[in-house]
């Protein structure tokens, strides 16, 4: 791996070479000191790191040459290995696959396409685009307490436990193969008391008029019909649920028809003109878009901290920035997973080599002034909407609501201008649709 000249995400990297087979050992190249963040990516993959202490292009040969005399050296010294990962796009290392594969070797070339030359791509037998591994990377927060407490309360549910005990909680949390200690929690123990003491808060409290069974379920129902592909009218509703996850009618004083026609009284559901049970806006954008809520009330102060984190050059990747500022700002690991995403796709990071394809560890600079940031960053969640649903104008104000916790539609409107001016979004009346240029 040529790092020092085409810096990458190793984690992306392996996680692809996987896929192709075992990995046995490889190289990096660069000069570590600049990369003390992504050193340890290497080293617990088994990957040897290759010191090279002149930075920039003035030994640039001579990094060429070092990196294929090993590879030459490896391929006669382990016989046994019969594929060679090269992630560089350099023509320099034409001969190097030529000769490679002269021995019987399989040569993958993984590269930024913009960066690696047509006689390299060529030469190999096969070429993986790097902006393709970036495109698929997963971002995922951890889970919260109260997350774990929801997924046993359902489980539990789902298998109709008569009680709730040491035993069944353990079985469970085992099964979801959780590390207590990503909870601050010192023995497996104390979090199974601490999960048990808030399974039966929440299983056998009353909320309101509901018991805490019947809420659980009526947020599933939601979920079910915000996430479902094809519309359903009330009796479709009961029975396609009622498969999925069967209404235990000892738990509930209602029929689960009853439940869900008292959750449309209560407008909770609405049902259309034709008949057919719909969740409501914005409630619906905020089940789909789950990972990625606007979050309004810290999203400013985010930015602005992020912003000035890169600019005073004491950031150098997504992940970096993010992790100081949840410590700096005291934000949950779900607030800062959306925020991580919508920085990585708003468009505003450039890889330290010039590529606008990033990942979330790899080394970046922020290429925007303040306000065209901060503009990228809230562009991001209208169009997460746009993308899934054409907005109309009406409900402009729930969409202002939605992303700035105001029903005032000014700073709203701008972000829909400056996407129209994009070509991104555009307006047939009376709906606002989201358009991807595919010349662009």
């Amino acid at each position: 791996m040529d790092y020092q000249n085409q810096p990458v995400d190793p984690e992306l990297i392996i996680e692809k070479i996987k896929e192709l087979g075992k990995i046995v050992g490889g190289k990096a190249y660069a000069h570590w000191s600049k990369y003390p963040a992504t050193m340890f990516s290497f080293s617990r993959h088994g990957i040897e790191l290759i010191e090279m202490p002149e930075d920039g292009f003035e030994n640039k040969k001579g990094n060429d040459i070092k990196l294929a005399i090993d590879a030459i050296e490896t391929m006669f010294s382990l016989p046994h290995i019969d594929m060679f990962v090269l992630v560089t796009g350099d023509a320099d290392f034409v001969p190097l696959v030529k000769k490679l594969r002269i021995y019987g070797k399989e040569v993958i070339v993984v590269s930024r396409s913009k960066n690696t030359s047509k006689e390299m791509e060529l030469s190999a037998d096969m070429f993986i685009p790097y902006e393709d591994i970036v495109k698929s990377e997963k971002i995922e927060d951890k889970d919260s307490i109260e997350d774990i407490v929801e997924e046993v309360i359902r489980i539990i549910e789902e298998h109709n436990y008569e009680d709730v005990n040491e035993h069944i909680i353990k079985r469970i949390v085992t099964g979801m193969k959780i590390d207590y200690r990503d909870f601050g929690f010192l023995s497996f123990s104390d979090f199974v008391d601490n999960l048990i003491k808030k399974v039966r808060d929440e299983f056998y409290s009353n909320n309101g008029e509901y018991s805490e069974y019947e809420e659980n379920y009526m947020r599933y129902i939601e979920r079910f019909l915000a996430t479902s592909v094809m519309p359903l009218r009330l009796d479709d509703l009961v029975k396609k649920a009622q498969e999925k996850n069967p209404w235990i009618t000892k738990n509930s004083k209602y029929s689960l028809k009853e439940l869900i026609q008292k959750m449309i009284e209560e407008k909770r559901l609405w049902k259309n003109s034709r008949g057919y049970i719909i969740v409501p806006i914005p409630r619906r954008w905020e089940i789909k878009h789950e990972k990625i809520l606007p979050y309004p009330e810290h999203r400013d102060k985010f930015v602005e901290f992020v912003y000035n984190l890169f600019k005073a050059g004491k950031a150098n990747s997504i992940i970096e920035a993010i992790h100081t500022a949840k410590k700096e700002l005291n934000l949950t690991n779900k607030v800062v997973g959306s925020f991580g995403i919508a920085l990585k796709f708003s468009g505003k990071f450039l890889g330290k080599d010039g590529s606008d394809y990033v990942s979330m560890k790899t080394p970046v600079y922020l290429n925007a002034d303040y306000e065209d940031f901060k503009t990228a960053v809230e562009a991001f969640y209208l169009k997460s909407i746009l993308k899934e649903e054409d907005i109309h104008e009406k409900n402009l104000p729930i969409a202002s609501k939605y992303i700035y916790n105001t029903e005032n539609t000014k700073r709203l409107n701008e972000i829909i201008e400056h996407l129209m001016d994009l070509q991104e979004v555009f307006y047939i009346k009376p709906y606002y649709k989201y358009y991807k240029n595919i010349n662009k």
